[in-house]
């Protein structure tokens, strides 16, 4: 059973991530060139309408046209987990007028995927928005509470299903089948809303979320099974991350990233830069962030590309792919 975690844990977890989100905020005042801009700005999203990451960039499209008059377009671009959307804007003129919202694993190697033409390298990051807290969920009615039991009831039943949305939550099946030796499969969706649709009719045992799912935790329609971070999450405080659950199964570390084509303007990359922060610092997104029981966190580019980075490093280790040219 997952050990229960006192009060004076739950502030102390608390503590730790308003640190970060406090010690990676720039609060950047944004400076822009004269008539920039004269047109719409368009946002990519890399994910179906509905989910939480249309959800952020609808937030920020608002921050952004209360604070500063700009008008934002925001077009969902769903498609083997926001890598459409990566295709798209590395076509699209590098003039600020384009800007894609997605996963920072998007830009990390994928095993699966072959040649999408595309490396981190070829875009400009202008910050995040927060980093993604993934857990794996299940109705309250499933006869599994953590991954011991998950293991257990696969192995009686023969199969269970898993609905992921992306590499990275795959990839945690996938190691979770090959650790216990249990027919666990993954099922690919579109997003999250899709994936809790499936869950939520039965369609499928568990899925994996990042924040969709905290409405059904809240009414105990649904119950948190693990963490699949680093540490426990703080509206769940009770369930246990994989390691200390012996699973083996790399945690997934990401964060909502907003990029651009990478020969922007030096001016207009400032610009967007800066209005950017002030977005995500912005009051409204903080309610929006009170919603997802997380925390508004930009890292910044620099702080993006080094994240990126270093896990696209640590999945061609793990699975003996040389390093990109």
């Amino acid at each position: 059973m997952v050990k229960k975690q006192t009060s004076i844990g739950k502030s102390l977890l608390w503590s730790f991530v308003s640190c970060v989100a406090l010690g990676t905020s720039s609060a950047l005042a944004a400076t822009c060139p004269d008539g920039f801009p004269s047109r719409p700005i368009n946002f990519y999203v890399g994910y179906a309408a509905g989910g939480g990451t249309d959800s952020i960039a609808r937030t920020l499209a608002q921050a952004i046209e209360e604070s500063h008059g700009w008008n934002i377009v925001v077009e969902n671009r769903p498609g083997a987990a926001s890598a459409v959307m990566a295709q798209e804007l590395l076509n699209a003129q590098p003039d600020g007028y384009s800007i894609g919202l997605g996963s920072s694993d998007t830009m990390v190697w994928n095993p699966t995927s072959g040649d999408l033409d595309f490396h981190y390298s070829d875009f400009h990051f202008l910050g995040s928005t927060m980093d993604s807290w993934n857990s794996f969920a299940a109705l309250s009615t499933a006869p599994f509470d953590d991954i011991a039991s998950l293991v257990e009831y696969t192995r009686e039943t023969g199969m269970a299903t898993v609905a992921v949305a992306g590499f990275n939550q795959t990839l945690v099946v996938e190691q979770l089948a090959e650790q216990y030796d249990i027919n666990l499969v993954p099922v690919p969706v579109g997003g999250s809303s899709e994936s809790m649709m499936l869950t939520l009719g039965g369609h499928v045992d568990a899925t994996i979320q990042g924040v969709a799912h905290l409405g059904e935790l809240r009414s105990g329609n649904m119950k948190q099974l693990a963490s699949l971070t680093t540490h426990r999450l703080p509206y769940a405080p009770d369930s246990a991350t994989l390691e200390e659950q012996g699973a083996e199964a790399l945690p997934i570390q990401s964060v909502t990233v907003l990029m651009a084509p990478r020969e922007l303007d030096p001016e207009i990359r400032t610009c967007l830069e800066g209005v950017v922060d002030e977005a995500v610092n912005s009051e409204i997104f903080a309610d929006l962030m009170t919603k997802f029981e997380n925390k508004a966190v930009n890292r910044g580019p620099d702080g993006v590309l080094e994240l990126i980075s270093n896990r696209d490093a640590r999945l061609r280790e793990l699975f003996n792919e040389p390093a990109a040219e």
